[in-house]
């Protein structure tokens, strides 16, 4: 007995390599999604990502380049947020009346490709708002897409798989330097169209993917086979019945205003940021160099996700939460605290808000999935995308007034929200046990 003890104790402790290898093998195993649909969605990921995250970065830029006033881009931002209202309004009730699969597709053929061409011919304010009302459309299909990620999966899947979709959509941001360069070489305009050119191909290759390889979920073509009522007055019935369902439920009333104020939040930064960091009265910095933001934030994300996120099961649900909405909140303390002229704060900032959303938004979604009834799934997707975009409308126009009277002042509003947002997780963990979603 004494001898098989002492065996033990001089047993090697495995060295750090080995470690690390095993957990990167745990998080690949993690990040294995369960069925074809979400394996095509996951695919077609790194092609939107790319594309977002361009049009995020420098369609500001490219707008005030082309004479558009910093105060209109705020505005044309709430034009595209109004129409994704109706569109999400509309969205759940397709999904169940038209199918899931040609909900998603059509919704983002039109509100995408459509308005890709037109900024990539855009000379006008003009152009630029008939395409932000046009891509507004494309919220159609967010119900209609999250009920493809997710039906015909366990509850205990869901996780590991938007897990693996917020990997692929922020590890495309490692491209977004191209796009830098493409500025730096022919300059805003130029590179700006060359930029819409290319986003639009991929734009076609994401489609094409998700045409080949997503089959209508089991849910939706029973649902689908159900339906006979289309009319006006059956959708507002059944969104009414949705909204009582989100107002009842504790757990998902939380959750839908923690991702509303983060989208109110996330519309300032992405309509501010970039010019934020290029104005003389901001930061200062070059419209190449800034390229390197999102680059570090998607690298970020993307080693959180692969070594730590694995690691986050039901037992670490609420420690998720808080950590996430933390990274989120040292994210905007940092860009609003720094000084002109230096890149480490926005590099900073980069780096916390990627582990906020490698961390928190995993563990937000598949949360809010599993609260959500399966034959409710595409009606409430829409209330909560409905409710989440009109309370972000504003967000464009109060951002675009608070930065002609101080740059900063905008991001101050984020930093504020984000501060809310934890005290929102404390009373929900308070009163939750997410172990009994998987039961």
């Amino acid at each position: 007995m004494s001898t098989h003890t002492q065996k033990d104790h001089k047993k090697p402790m495995p060295s750090s390599s080995k470690v690390a290898t095993e957990q990167f093998r745990n998080g690949v195993t993690m990040f294995k999604a369960p069925n074809a649909n979400a394996r095509a969605l996951i695919i077609s990921e790194p092609f939107w990502g790319t594309v977002v995250s361009w049009y995020n970065l420098y369609g500001p830029l490219y707008m005030v380049a082309l004479g558009v006033s910093k105060t209109q881009v705020g505005l044309i931002t709430a034009v595209g947020l109004t129409i994704q209202v109706f569109a999400a309004l509309v969205g759940g009730h397709l999904s169940d009346h038209w199918g899931r699969k040609r909900t998603m597709q059509l919704a983002d053929a039109i509100g995408w490709v459509i308005p890709s061409i037109i900024w990539l011919t855009a000379r006008s304010t003009t152009h630029f708002l008939i395409a932000a009302a046009m891509n507004g459309l494309f919220h159609a299909a967010v119900p209609a897409w999250g009920c493809l990620l997710v039906e015909d999966t366990k509850p205990e899947e869901r996780q590991p798989i938007y897990a693996m979709v917020q990997m692929m959509f922020v590890g495309s941001g490692l491209l977004v330097p191209v796009g830098g360069l493409m500025v730096r070489r022919w300059g805003m305009i130029t590179g700006g169209r060359i930029i819409y050119a290319s986003g639009l191909i991929m734009i076609l290759c994401a489609l094409g993917i998700r045409q080949w390889g997503v089959r209508e979920s089991s849910i939706g073509e029973n649902i689908l086979g159900e339906s006979v009522d289309n009319s006006p007055q059956k959708a507002l019935g059944e969104f009414a019945t949705s909204l009582r369902l989100l107002r009842e439920s504790p757990t998902i009333f939380i959750l839908f205003l923690v991702q509303t104020l983060a989208m109110f939040s996330a519309s300032i930064r992405n309509t501010y940021g970039a010019l934020y960091m290029t104005d003389t009265m901001g930061l200062g910095l070059s419209a190449a160099i800034i390229a390197l933001i999102p680059a570090a934030t998607s690298a970020t994300m993307i080693v959180v996700l692969i070594l730590l996120v694995p690691r986050l099961g039901p037992n670490q649900t609420n420690w998720g939460l808080r950590a996430g909405a933390l990274g989120f909140t040292l994210g905007n303390l940092a860009l609003l605290m720094a000084p002109p002229g230096l890149m480490i704060f926005p590099l900073i900032s980069a780096i916390c808000t990627g582990f906020g959303s490698a961390v928190l938004d995993p563990i937000r979604q598949a949360s809010l999935a599993n609260a959500i009834p399966d034959r409710s799934r595409a009606k409430i997707n829409s209330v909560i995308a409905v409710f989440t975009l009109v309370a972000t409308i504003p967000a464009g126009p109060i951002a675009g007034l608070l930065y002609t009277l101080s740059p900063r002042l905008p991001f101050a509003v984020a930093l504020a929200l984000h501060l809310f947002i934890q005290i929102l997780i404390v009373r929900l963990i308070r009163t939750w046990d997410p172990e009994s979603e998987h039961q």
